[in-house]
């Protein structure tokens, strides 16, 4: 980032392996599968690495085309979620035609789904300070937001390791039940109507790990604040 901020590792305890700044990026990202149907619902296509067997993905819609089985259909999914999905004891070739394909082996699953995190345990982590105003952002979120719980908005910018720069929305509300996923998915929405160019995480101020909450509190100024807590 070439903005201002301030960075830190996570204030949770440390993953028990050395984690690579790879692995960030591969959790960050989405990719493309071979689907069919199966007895079970979907399954995907899978071949044998070392023994294992694996699921297999690819990054160019074209060489998985080239490459696709009779009887698959193509399906874009996040690797995490596709990692989630695997059968017990199978793992993840990306690109397996690349010259170094990304291999992601069974017991490498967890630390893949643990980077996936929006703020993972261990990882060197940057907040821009002083904000990210996104104002079509937040106008087209306000006449969501007016109605629901949230007493503060805050949006800044921030970098997990190696993975994505991305806007982050760190809201808050009061104690009702179900006003996080009401102003959740009002993000949600305003970021698909203003057709929003960079990945958004969006997250609740009391999900947010002590370190980084201060952080946004202290150094990033509130993009909203509900008229009744003003003054």
């Amino acid at each position: 980032m070439t903005e201002p901020g301030r960075s830190a590792g996570g204030d949770q305890a440390q993953p028990p392996v050395e984690v690579s700044p790879l692995i960030f990026r591969i959790a960050d990202s989405t990719v493309l599968i071979g689907v069919r149907a199966g007895e079970r619902g979907p399954e995907p296509l899978f071949t044998d690495v070392s023994g294992e067997p694996c699921a297999v993905a690819y990054t160019d819609p074209e060489e998985i085309r080239r490459d696709l089985p009779e009887g698959y259909r193509l399906h874009q999914i996040p690797v995490p979620l596709l990692l989630s999905q695997l059968p017990p004891g199978c793992g993840l070739i990306i690109d397996p035609r690349a010259a170094s394909p990304l291999h992601v082996g069974a017991h490498e699953r967890e630390i893949v789904l643990a980077a996936s995190l929006p703020f993972p345990p261990g990882a060197f982590i940057r907040i821009k300070s002083g904000g990210d105003p996104q104002p079509a952002l937040l106008a087209s979120a306000l006449p969501r937001i007016e109605v629901t719980a949230v007493r503060r908005v805050y949006v800044t910018r921030y970098r997990v390791a190696d993975a994505r720069e991305k806007v982050l929305v760190v809201y808050e509300t009061d104690p009702v039940p179900g006003a996080d996923d009401l102003a959740a998915d009002a993000f949600m929405a305003a970021a698909a109507d203003t057709a929003l160019a960079d990945p958004m995480q969006v997250l609740a101020l009391d999900d947010v790990p002590d370190t980084f909450r201060r952080m946004i509190l202290a150094d990033v100024p509130p993009a909203y604040v509900r008229p009744d807590l003003v003054g």
